[in-house]
C-alpha cells in the first residue's frame, strides 16, 4: 500500500463540476455579476445580453419580483433550500427549469436518476460520524462542520453534529469534537490544507480522536462550492456508506461510482479533473508524527 505526506497534495480551488465539463463555452460568457451569496446582480450587464428568462437561486419570492420589476424579462426563483439541501426542493425546482426550458423529459430523468441513487444506499446502525472542512463563504479547518447532513441521513449515519439543535453548516470548537468522539471522521477536499496546517500545530488534539487513531478519517470531494453541488453530494454519500458498511459495499469502487454519478449529471466524466483541484478519495494515517495520506481502493 502506497501513502503520501499530506504536503504533495494540491492546494483547493472552487470545484463546480459544471463549470468543468463546459470550460470552453463559459470563457467566451460575459460576467453579469460576481458569485457567492449577497452578491449584487450587474442590472445593465444582464439586460445587455438579452436573455429570455433568468434563474435566480433563492427562498424569497419578493426577491425575484424586484428583481424581475428591474430587469423587466421574466425572471424564475429556484432553491436546493436553506440553510441545508431538501431534497423535494431540489426536485421541484429541477422540474420548475425543465417546464420553463421546455426540457421536461430530461428534469424528469433527473429526478428518476437520483431517487434511484438514493434507493441504492443502504441505512444500518453505522457508526457515528463527523463531517469536517466544511466551506461556507470560503474555506475552513475541522471546526467547520454540518448539521442535518444529507448524505448522512441518506445512508443512516449518525451525526454528532445533530446535538447541537441546527442546522446547515456551522462552527463548533474542538472540546466540542473531543467529547463526542466520532469513530468516523471525513474532510471535504476544501478544507483539507487548513487541516493538515492544523494538524502540524495542535498534533495532540489530532492524537486524542479515535478516528486518527484507527485511521477511519476519510477524504471527500467539496460538495460545496457556491452552495451545494447534488452529483457530488451524492458521489460521496457512496463514500461515507462504504466507510460505514465496509461489508455491504465491499465491491463498490468509490471513484467509479463518482465519475457515472457525475457524468449522468454533467455529460462527461469529472472526477480526476475536480481530484486534482481538491483532493482524491481517501483516507488519512497516522503515522508517528505524520500524516499520511492513502488512495481510495
Amino acid at each position: 500500500m502506497k501513502y503520501f505526506k499530506l504536503s504533495s497534495l494540491p492546494k483547493p480551488k472552487f470545484t463546480k463540476p459544471y463549470i468543468y465539463a463546459n470550460r470552453e463555452m463559459f470563457k467566451s460568457l460575459p460576467v453579469v455579476a460576481k458569485g457567492g451569496p449577497g452578491r449584487s446582480v450587474n442590472i445593465e450587464a444582464v439586460i445587455g445580453v438579452r436573455p429570455d428568462v433568468v434563474f435566480l437561486n433563492s427562498l424569497d419570492q419578493s426577491e425575484a419580483e424586484q428583481l424581475q420589476a428591474k430587469l423587466r424579462i421574466p425572471v424564475v426563483a429556484l432553491t436546493y433550500g436553506l440553510p441545508s439541501f431538501e431534497l423535494d426542493k431540489f426536485y421541484a425546482s429541477v422540474r420548475v427549469a425543465g417546464e420553463v426550458l421546455s426540457r421536461q423529459k430530461r428534469a424528469e430523468e433527473v429526478v428518476r436518476y437520483t431517487d434511484s441513487l438514493i434507493k441504492q444506499l443502504k441505512k444500518g446502525a453505522g457508526k457515528n460520524a463527523y463531517i469536517g472542512g466544511v466551506s461556507f463563504k470560503g474555506f475552513h479547518g475541522i471546526d467547520s462542520t454540518s448539521a442535518d447532513f444529507i448524505p448522512f441521513n441518506l445512508t443512516g449515519i449518525a451525526n454528532v453534529a445533530d446535538g447541537t439543535g441546527k442546522k446547515g453548516q456551522i462552527f463548533v470548537n474542538k472540546e466540542f469534537i473531543i467529547a463526542k468522539d466520532p469513530k468516523l471522521i471525513f474532510i471535504d477536499g476544501n478544507g483539507l490544507a487548513i487541516v493538515k496546517k492544523d494538524f502540524a500545530d495542535n498534533r495532540q488534539f489530532y492524537s486524542m480522536l479515535s478516528a486518527f487513531k484507527s485511521g477511519e478519517v476519510y477524504t471527500v470531494l467539496p460538495d460545496t462550492s457556491y452552495f451545494v453541488n447534488p452529483e457530488i453530494m451524492l458521489a460521496n454519500a457512496f463514500v461515507m456508506a462504504k466507510a460505514a458498511y465496509p461489508a455491504e459495499y465491499k465491491k463498490l469502487d468509490v471513484v467509479k461510482k463518482a465519475d457515472e454519478i457525475i457524468a449522468f449529471y454533467n455529460g462527461k466524466p469529472l472526477y480526476k479533473a475536480l481530484a486534482a483541484d481538491s483532493t482524491e478519495y481517501g483516507r488519512l494515517k497516522l503515522a508517528g508524527l505524520e500524516l499520511v495520506f492513502e488512495h481510495a481502493k
